[in-house]
């Protein structure tokens, strides 16, 4: 009810509450997310061995090789099997988009929604989608839509068409990469989330309810950020080598930095302390309306851990592994850094 009133996915909750004043705020509830999102795996899995999750609610099944391949009516009838299985055992509508490639499903999964049904080739996507403005092209976010006008790409049939030369010159490898998504080719296997795929980068990020200056609230925010990276890090057993500092100005001027670390961590005061170098360095005058922090350049440590050789050091980590585990019985509230308080 409330997407009348021009409240979106994603967007900052004081937005929402200044279009929609009147609006119930619920709060979230991600464990339950969670549950019924391995809930949807295994009845994806029913269909076909290749399912690939994309986010919380969205997946990818590959039905080649299964009763489904046959022909388009018989990957209608698997969508029409799962939109069935999900309203009567969970109460949920389905929305499924069937395609050639992962980029057309995609785009068509959005055309009819809720409990819609649609599907392209590429032909048919070429036709449905390229009279529409290029940010409507999976992928093309708000600023590289921006950069795409000031190049005069204004629909996906421009970008089909414009010289790859110049689009390699304006946006390095991602420039050839969107011409061909703009002609419905996408070569990406789906990859089965049993396979695994290890993550290039984990990241946390948060937009405030209010643009804000606060030194203090802001510095407390990083801590938080930098506990929840490395948290995170830990459970999924991974250390990086990248610290990368994410802010968005209340202008939505966007800025990335990093910075390469001397060894792996996942240690988070480590991972805060140059957050917070780069924080000092790079912020200006403005208002923040959204901070984030992300670590790049993880690995899994291979073979056995080198303990180290001072008591502090030591100490500092059984101190880490007791707070996981408080945080791993009670949540993750259960033990908070004092700045986070902030």
């Amino acid at each position: 009810e409330a997407r009348r009133f021009g409240v979106h996915s994603a967007m900052p909750t004081g937005e929402a509450r200044r279009l929609c004043p009147g609006g119930v705020i619920l709060e979230g509830q991600p464990e339950k997310y969670r549950s019924v999102s391995v809930y949807l795996l295994e009845l994806y899995k029913r269909v076909t061995p290749a399912v690939e999750p994309f986010s919380i609610d969205e997946a990818f099944l590959d039905l080649a090789g299964t009763a489904y391949d046959a022909d388009l009516e018989s990957a209608k009838r698997a969508a029409r099997t799962i939109q069935r299985w999900t309203r009567e055992r969970l109460g949920l509508s389905a929305t499924v988009g069937i395609g050639p490639n992962k980029l057309i499903a995609k785009m068509a999964s959005g055309v009819d929604k809720p409990r819609g049904l649609t599907w392209f080739d590429e032909e048919t996507f070429r036709h449905r989608f390229w009279p529409l403005p290029v940010e409507a092209l999976w992928g093309i976010g708000a600023q590289t839509s921006l950069a795409l006008g000031r190049l005069g790409v204004m629909t996906i049939a421009d970008l089909a068409r414009f010289p790859e030369e110049r689009l390699a010159g304006a946006f390095g490898v991602n420039g050839p990469r969107m011409k061909v998504a703009a002609w419905g080719e996408d070569l990406s296997p789906v990859v089965p989330y049993y396979e695994g795929v290890d993550a290039r980068s984990m990241g946390h990020e948060f937009t405030l309810l209010t643009d804000l200056k606060d030194t203090d609230v802001l510095g407390g925010l990083l801590v938080r950020l930098s506990d929840q990276v490395a948290r995170r890090m830990r459970k999924e057993g991974y250390q990086g080598r990248v610290v990368v500092l994410k802010l968005r100005y209340a202008d939505y001027d966007t800025m990335l930095r990093q910075r390469a670390l001397s060894a792996f961590t996942d240690d988070e005061r480590v991972i805060h302390s140059v957050a917070r170098r780069l924080f000092r360095e790079n912020r200006d005058r403005r208002a923040i309306r959204l901070l984030g922090v992300t670590m790049a350049g993880l690995e899994k440590p291979h073979g056995v851990e080198q303990p180290s050789i001072f008591e502090h050091e030591r100490r500092s980590r059984s101190l880490t592994r007791q707070i996981d585990h408080l945080r791993d019985l009670y949540g993750e509230r259960a033990v908070l850094r004092a700045a986070a308080l902030r």
